[in-house]
């Protein structure tokens, strides 16, 4: 007698282990929806400016001020309005770069605390003596720059041969999905009479982060330029994969993902046989060579494919000018070097900063600046050689303070009492003297030792690497109320608000802007190196750097600036302490320093 093989599966055997790994699995999904949460929470009171965690109102845009950075403003706009239709505003653009405070400039007086304006008008007195000098009299004021939403200047512009066929909605204040209702929302179609008629579409520069299947279906066999630049996608929308006739792409300045497949849609761009450009530039994460080989590859030779490429790194050589950027790290740059000084802003930033610091309305081929196939290179370089012309005029020679032009005032921290600074420095000779060389847990920045010790307050999850941050914490909890009681004596609100005190023994150079923080940071630091030596030196505005003294003192300084430590020698010691902030109700960025300054 033969019998048939059991097919079923076998039993499941519960035994302890498998408990334990089911109990597991169920606190890590616990932890996770928690850190979840509370990540939701403090992303909405960063994004809001204030403690109320009450969501912003659907569909209303976000002004061009708004704190936070796009990406955060982008998922918080998806959380609380997922699945919106776009609408469409009138609000006029007209004076909107006065709302929008010039980057590397003066802050703008009107957006000034009460408490801050003097510190300005000293500030913006100096910047415009200088400009005055540099420019001429025509330069006595900032030349207003245009921005839209994102803070960006005017960039691409369809060439005029497009005529009729242009449906231009740019700027329109659109946020959400882009679907057929927005059609029929719209009064009267720009240049176009029709949806058949629509050639070219442009809908750059809003808050968009997908585009309906509806919307497109119209414009299938019509559309031959498609631009979706500077909005909030984070993948290619998959209903482009309508457009047979589709031309050319435009798709930079968005938050798209690397994924080939997913995010930037390859099978349905591999099956438009009319495209001739793609361009996926200026989207962070999409930064790999690879990325670029493997577009390249698969789509047909005829296809131009423009991406910025950030990895691998650019080279170290501060001779190549031309270089989109130069140095791997702020670590790595000589900071006495002016171009140093600027490589922590933007682009756009140093964009802005020709046009409305120096006047430089077009390039030398007649390109606007704002032109995004002028690259940073291009920009650094021109910017480099006007702030070199200005140098080399007497008058500038004459009040300029250093050997890039530009003039350095003056300020000095809260000294702090003898007592404490002298128990600081004991405590911080007996860490680093335990201390290997070269331990640095921020590795772009040029220092012998940094290590970043977290407020208790930032240490609630049960995350490993907030397990790691309390038990550094522990280890160092005598340094840690030191610092505490040093801080206290001078400022004490702001001890009650820091989140993280960095660490460091002979921090030197290193320009470099602190993104992360929601407000200024507090420096203090104790050694042998001499007084007015060592000081942390940050750009106020173009023309204007300040040389801040922290030695034995608490100075208060806006590290949204780019800055960085001034040289002491090399045979001195500088141990120093930063207090800073990266959670919580977000400053308004004002001035660079906290007292008006000597010249």
């Amino acid at each position: 007698m033969t019998f048939a093989a059991d097919t079923r599966p076998p039993p499941i055997m519960i035994t302890k282990s498998t408990q334990i790994l089911s109990r597991r699995a169920a606190k890590k999904a616990t932890r996770k929806q928690h850190k979840a949460e509370k990540k939701s929470q403090a992303l909405k009171a960063y994004l809001l400016g204030t403690n109320n965690t009450k969501p912003p109102v659907k569909n209303e845009p976000a002004p061009a001020t708004s704190v936070g950075g796009k990406a955060s403003r982008a998922r918080l706009a998806r959380q609380s309005s997922s699945g919106t239709v776009a609408t469409f505003h009138s609000a006029s653009n007209e004076h909107e770069w006065e709302q929008h405070r010039p980057q590397g400039g003066a802050p703008i007086l009107s957006q000034t605390l009460p408490q801050h304006v003097k510190i300005v008008e000293y500030l913006e007195s100096k910047e415009q003596e200088m400009r005055v000098k540099g420019r001429g009299i025509r330069m006595k004021e900032r030349k207003a720059v245009e921005v839209d939403c994102h803070g960006s200047m005017e960039s691409y512009k369809f060439d005029d041969e497009h005529g009729s066929g242009l449906c231009d909605l740019s700027r329109s204040q659109a946020r959400g999905v882009f679907s057929f209702a927005c059609w029929s929302s719209l009064t009267v179609l720009p240049k176009a009479s029709s949806l058949s008629a629509i050639l070219h579409l442009d809908l750059s520069r809003n808050e968009l982060w997908d585009i309906s299947t509806d919307a497109l279906a119209p414009l299938s066999s019509t559309l031959r330029t498609l631009d979706i630049s500077r909005n909030w996608f984070e993948s290619l929308p998959e209903s482009i994969g309508v457009l047979q006739e589709l031309n050319e792409l435009r798709a930079s300045h968005n938050l798209l993902k690397p994924n080939v497949a997913k995010s930037l849609r390859l099978d349905a761009l591999t099956n438009m046989k009319q495209l001739k450009m793609i361009d996926v530039r200026f989207n962070q994460k999409c930064g790999k060579r690879s990325l670029l080989e493997s577009l390249q590859s698969t789509l047909d030779d005829k296809v131009e494919v423009k991406l910025t490429v950030t990895y691998p790194p650019p080279p170290t050589d501060l001779s190549t000018v031309n270089e989109d950027r130069v140095g791997a790290s702020p670590a790595v740059r000589d900071a006495k070097l002016l171009r140093s000084q600027l490589e922590p802003w933007s682009t756009m930033a140093l964009r802005r900063r020709l046009v409305a610091d120096f006047g430089e309305e077009l390039t030398g081929d007649g390109r606007s600046w704002a032109d995004a196939d002028v690259l940073r290179g291009h920009v650094m370089d021109r910017l480099l050689s006007v702030y070199q012309e200005e140098a080399n005029k007497k008058d500038i020679q004459i009040c300029a303070d250093d050997n890039n032009g530009r003039a350095v005032v003056h300020a000095s921290g809260v000294l702090v009492e003898e007592s404490i600074r002298d128990r600081v420095l004991h405590e911080l000779k007996k860490l680093w003297a335990t201390s290997p060389t070269g331990s640095r847990e921020r590795p772009s920045i040029c220092a012998e030792n940094y290590m970043i010790l977290c407020s208790p307050s930032m240490l609630e999850s049960k995350s490993q690497k907030a397990a790691k941050a309390a038990m550094k914490l522990k280890n160092y909890q005598a340094l840690w109320d030191l610092a505490f009681e040093a801080m206290n004596s001078v400022d004490p609100v702001f001890a009650s608000q820091y989140t993280a005190v960095a660490v460091t023994h002979n921090f030197v150079g290193s320009p470099h802007i602190d993104k992360q923080n929601t407000g200024p940071f507090y420096g203090f630091a104790v050694g042998d190196f001499e007084e007015g030596t060592g000081n942390i030196m940050v750009e106020c505005s173009c023309r204007v750097v300040a040389a801040v003294n922290t030695k034995n003192r608490m100075a208060k300084v806006d590290g949204r600036f780019p800055h960085w430590v001034g040289g002491y020698g090399s045979e001195v010691d500088r141990y120093s302490l930063i207090y800073y902030r990266t959670e919580g109700e977000v400053d308004p960025i004002g001035p660079a320093v906290f007292e008006v300054p000597c010249g």
